[in-house]
């Protein structure tokens, strides 16, 4: 009864908390709307107020009307943030919240271009502003619209929770007197069947205190034999269980057994408590006994009575895991089985196997095997790898140092017999590359000692191993032969595009030189197409000496062999400034150079490398603005680039220096093909070069072992960024 009244009292404890959450619930929903409507009220009257500024400021040209709009720029973003967050548990009004903020910045962007637009006259509204105005007041209507649908939406939830919180406010008073008369009624009926319990109680003490004075002496003689047993068992390091025999009525057959006795070692490592396993069933307590095969055990000793020692591997599922020494003995018509956890010794044990193992196809995928010279009792020990290398059969063969140098080609056996007459006094470790013939083949060994001190008297241990490098000796002798042929192709590539260039300049003088004077002789006698012929001419050939010169420089890049240095990036921009100076000055030019950590390289390509970029930065130009170039940089490690540009360089320091410039910019698509040779992404009449320039960055950059990358965005700018070695 005292259960039953407590859950009612529960029930309706639980009920009236409900509902007074839910209460409290639809009060915090109702501010939110409250909120979500105000915020929306705000919103559209900020838009509002940078509205009328940009059209105060168009009537009267007053900047002073442009104070709301200013204020709307600053104080726009947080309340859409604001109202964002508000609604972002409501997808369809979050969804909406994103396009009215997609409707303001474009009617910032509009109100942006009409204050970009000059009125040198007098007229009110020049031919651009009234298209704008139109688009504004377009955009304008969709966010009241945007703004009205929200509040529409926010105000059908808002009746809704007003609703629900005025039945919740109406039920809460009921539900509390609910709760107050039940609860009094439940108190009063426990109180009377409490007293009746007590006065029970008292009578039914009364009578166990005259068996209490019966029982205490056959107590005291029972508890001082269980002490004793009790403390031998639970002192005892192994699980102790006693069980006896189920049989069958009929056929006296075992059919399972119950437990009599346990010990708290064996009570903890079934995870229940000795009172909870006292008179259970061996099947019921141990169901996987039979499946492990221990039940049919358990039987043939009693049955037999010869007793039963096992090793048993428990797997997960059973009431304990691990590796489990068994020991089963009778005891009258059932049995008494101990068990000890040796799973940290069979684990032990399994690892050196595994370990063994492992290190045989290690040997064998290594094509090596090992060695151990034992000091104690002067014998050679040989692994199965080495067996198989020196092909020599472990089931017959005894290993011994000279047995070892059988198949020592003749010419090493000297280097192998002072090897290893030297390894015992070397207590640092040797290594020797020698030759045998096995079966006719010759093979390239390697084998390695490394002295370790001795568990015995004795002295030390010398363990070694062999390992077959023959494939690796005819790779390196390929390698060497690879890289001889491209090392002398190399050069001969280089060497040719040298002289070739330098053959070529002599007919383009040639040509430029007769053309010069085809003009200061002979004008007066060429018509308007001849000069233009002539003018061509002259232009191609300028064109071809820059290319000619430009694939020179390429090619002094390749073949420079001028030694690293560290190298003081500041001196270094004032030299390139200098050297730019002229053309610097006819494009008016801002350069902003900024502190640069030192980097390790040639001086004269480091300088060439930045030069490029900068005039670059320079040529490629927006018209009619003046160009900014701004260079600066930074130290940074290689993991920060392999997460940055996901590029692997080596563990080293280095400096990140960035060429960025408020140019024409270019397509990322092209990121690759700007750093080819001969690649322009623009005509030669817009801008001058010949697509040279960015390749030689990048062979400047590969020879410091860097790395260049560009980042652009159309008629924007760009940013190239160098990672050059640190000083």
């Amino acid at each position: 009864m005292f259960l039953v009244i407590v859950m009612v009292l529960v029930a309706v404890s639980l009920m009236t908390y409900r509902n007074l959450s839910n209460y409290m619930t639809e009060v915090n929903l109702i501010r939110h709307s409250r909120e979500v409507l105000r915020s929306l009220e705000q919103t559209l009257s900020t838009i509002k107020d940078a509205e009328i500024g940009q059209r105060g400021f168009q009537l009267t040209k007053d900047t002073l009307y442009l104070a709301p709009y200013y204020s709307s720029v600053s104080v726009l973003p947080a309340q859409i943030r604001a109202l964002d967050s508000l609604t972002r548990n409501n997808i369809v009004i979050s969804r909406k919240v994103d396009t009215l903020e997609i409707l303001i910045n474009r009617q910032f962007t509009i109100i942006n271009k009409i204050l970009a637009i000059k009125n040198p006259g007098n007229e009110l509204l020049t031919a651009e502003e009234k298209p704008l105005l139109f688009q504004g007041r377009s955009n304008m209507n969709e966010i009241r619209d945007i703004i009205r649908r929200i509040s529409n939406e926010e105000g059908k939830i808002f009746e809704t929770r007003l609703t629900s919180e005025t039945d919740f406010r109406n039920i809460a008073p009921l539900a509390l007197l609910l709760y107050t008369l039940v609860a009094l009624g439940g108190v009063s009926f426990l109180f009377s069947k409490v007293m009746d319990a007590l006065e029970r109680q008292r009578i039914a003490e009364a009578r166990l205190n005259e068996n209490i004075l019966t029982l205490r002496s056959e107590v005291g003689i029972r508890e001082f034999t269980q002490k004793t047993l009790r403390s031998v068992l639970d002192n005892s390091l192994d699980g102790i269980m006693a069980f006896s025999a189920i049989r069958n009525k009929n056929t006296r057959g075992i059919e399972d057994f119950a437990l009599v006795l346990s010990n708290e070692i064996a009570s903890k490592a079934t995870g229940r408590a000795e009172k909870d396993l006292i008179g259970k069933n061996l099947l019921s307590i141990f169901p996987n006994v039979r499946s492990e095969g221990l039940f049919d055990i358990y039987k043939e000793v009693v049955e037999t009575g010869q007793p039963k020692q096992v090793e048993q591997l428990f797997r997960q599922g059973d009431p304990y895991v691990g590796w489990y020494n068994i020991t089963v003995v009778k005891l009258e018509d059932g049995f008494v089985v101990t068990f000890s956890n040796n799973t940290n010794q069979k684990q032990q044990r399994l690892i050196l196997e595994e370990r063994g193992l492992l290190l045989k196809e290690a040997e064998a995928l290594a094509n090596m095997g090992s060695w151990k010279w034992d000091a104690a009792n002067q014998s050679l020990l040989w692994s199965d790898g080495l067996y198989k290398i020196l092909d020599k059969d472990p089931n017959t063969f005894i290993p011994s140092w000279n047995s070892f140098q059988e198949n020592v080609y003749p010419e090493d056996q000297g280097a192998v017999e002072k090897f290893i007459d030297e390894i015992v006094d070397d207590h640092d470790g040797k290594t020797l590359e020698f030759r045998i013939e096995v079966q006719g083949v010759l093979k390239y060994l390697s084998m390695t000692s490394k002295p370790r001190e001795a568990n015995v008297k004795s002295g030390v241990d010398i363990l070694g191993t062999v390992i077959d490098v023959t494939d690796q000796k005819m790779y390196e002798t390929q390698l060497e032969q690879y890289t001889a042929e491209l090392k002398r192709s190399n050069e001969d590539l280089e060497q040719f595009a040298y002289v070739a260039s330098h053959d070529l300049q002599e007919p383009l003088r040639k040509i430029r030189a007769f053309g010069d004077r085809l003009v200061s002789r002979y004008k007066q006698k060429l018509d308007g197409p001849g000069e233009d012929y002539i003018k061509r001419m002259q232009s191609a050939s300028s064109r071809m000496q820059t290319l000619i010169e430009d694939l020179l420089s390429f090619s002094r890049v390749s073949r420079s062999g001028e030694v690293f240095q560290q190298l003081d990036m500041d001196q270094i921009m004032t030299e390139i400034y200098e050297d730019l100076d002229i053309q610097i000055k006819r494009e008016n030019a801002v350069i902003k150079i900024g502190g640069l950590p030192s980097v390790t390289g040639e001086k004269i390509q480091i300088k060439r490398l930045f030069q490029n970029l900068i005039n670059n930065a320079v040529k490629f130009h927006k018209p009619n603005e003046i160009p900014i170039v701004e260079v600066y940089g930074k130290p940074i490690k290689w993991q920060e680039i392999k997460k940055e540009f996901n590029v692997s360089l080596p563990d080293n320091a280095y400096v990140k220096i960035t060429v960025k410039d408020n140019g024409i910019g270019f397509d990322e698509r092209f990121i690759d093909k700007i750093f080819n040779i001969f690649q322009r992404l623009h005509g030669r009449t817009d801008y001058e070069g010949t697509g040279i320039g960015l390749a030689i960055c990048r062979k400047i950059v590969t020879n410091h072992k860097g790395f260049i990358t560009a980042k652009s965005k159309e008629n924007i700018g760009s940013e190239f960024i160098v990672i050059l070695p640190a000083a």
